[in-house]
């Protein structure tokens, strides 16, 4: 039942990292779809390890404040996607219906999870005339758990939930883009690369190899303190000049491991999956996707266009509209854009 617009809960999507959280609410009018609210704020170290909430009272107490400042009452939560797996299994002699089922009954013939330790979902792929391609996302329950448990002590409904990479996909790939295409979300202290083929998410990985680690490496060249190793970086880039030399041979090492990196993980996809082929397009989003000449730099090493993302590509704004938030802005909020965008699509209905 589709529910009027009277009706439709006030629903802020939330990513969380280990260092920082970013919410967004989107909100509906006659003419399309507006941002009614944004923001963030930094986490104290340690309260989050590699997605794993290590002090969940900390946390508590944070975001409570947060709900009880922005009136805030139901959310939509990104789940960490390093605590994710990711898997295309071939399903043969079934129907779609009977997916779900048969998924969780070879749960732990793909990933090191039982049934009863896990929550999946899936989307088919492919339909072949003998077999079904599928891919499954699944998370431990325990970790699931622990985020809807912080958010509900916290004071706010969790009503909807996915992972990261897929709230990023729907808010960087084009609706009209059939092609395949890697993402790649580089933050302060993590990278993401995933590809998706066709509309679907196929393979994602995160590293830690983050901003923080550029920061350290033009910090211990050039002999000067972490603020201004990252003042440096966002000032003069990756780009060779007379003004700016220093700081390009300090970042060189590690912007050709970082390249290397992606280099790496093309050609896993092109090996393991069925069509063989490389991305035709990278999308750069994420806190340190502005780096100036880095998208020049990567596209030129791996022949492939390279372009920072547009977040609001797949928005149906009103006429003459523009968010608050600066396109530069965000390629941080790509997560929580996309994730408002889906939580928006399912709140139309009971």
């Amino acid at each position: 039942m589709q529910l009027p617009n009277f009706l439709k809960l006030p629903v802020y999507a939330f990513d969380i990292s280990d260092q920082s959280y970013k919410y967004l609410l989107l909100k509906e009018e006659k003419e399309g779809v507006v941002v009614d609210d944004f923001g963030g704020a930094n986490i104290p170290n340690g309260v989050i390890e590699r997605g794993e909430i290590k002090k969940p009272d900390v946390l508590v107490a944070q975001l409570r404040a947060l709900f009880l400042l922005r009136g805030i009452k139901y959310a939509a939560l990104a789940l960490p996607e390093e605590k994710g797996f990711l898997r295309t299994v071939k399903l043969s002699g079934i129907k779609e219906e009977e997916v779900g089922r048969a998924l969780e009954f070879q749960l732990e013939e793909h990933i090191p999870l039982s049934a009863a330790d896990a929550v999946f979902n899936y989307t088919i792929s492919k339909r072949e005339k003998d077999h079904l391609d599928v891919v499954l996302s699944a998370f431990p329950k325990i970790t699931v758990e622990s985020y809807l448990d912080v958010f509900s002590k916290a004071g706010a409904l969790p009503v909807y939930i996915e992972s990261e990479l897929n709230a990023s996909v729907a808010a960087v790939i084009p609706v009209d883009f059939k092609k395949t295409a890697m993402l790649i979300n580089w933050g302060h202290t993590r990278t993401s690369f995933s590809i998706v083929d066709s509309g679907v998410l196929g393979f994602t990985t995160t590293v830690p190899i983050g901003g923080s680690g550029l920061d350290e490496v033009i910090a211990k060249s050039l002999n000067v303190g972490l603020a201004k190793a990252e003042l440096l970086k966002k000032e003069k880039g990756f780009i060779k000049s007379a003004s700016s030399a220093d700081v390009f041979e300090a970042m060189i090492p590690f912007i050709t491991a970082f390249s290397e990196e992606v280099e790496k993980y093309i050609n896993y996809w092109q090996t393991h999956s069925e069509t063989k082929e490389a991305p035709e397009r990278i999308f750069l989003y994420g806190g340190e996707a502005n780096l100036a000449g880095f998208k020049e730099y990567l596209s030129k090493q791996l022949n492939i266009e390279v372009s920072l993302a547009d977040p609001w590509v797949n928005m149906r704004f009103p006429g003459h509209y523009l968010p608050e938030i600066e396109l530069k802005d965000s390629l941080r909020f790509a997560t929580s854009i996309g994730l408002s965008l889906n939580a928006l699509r399912e709140n139309k209905f009971l």
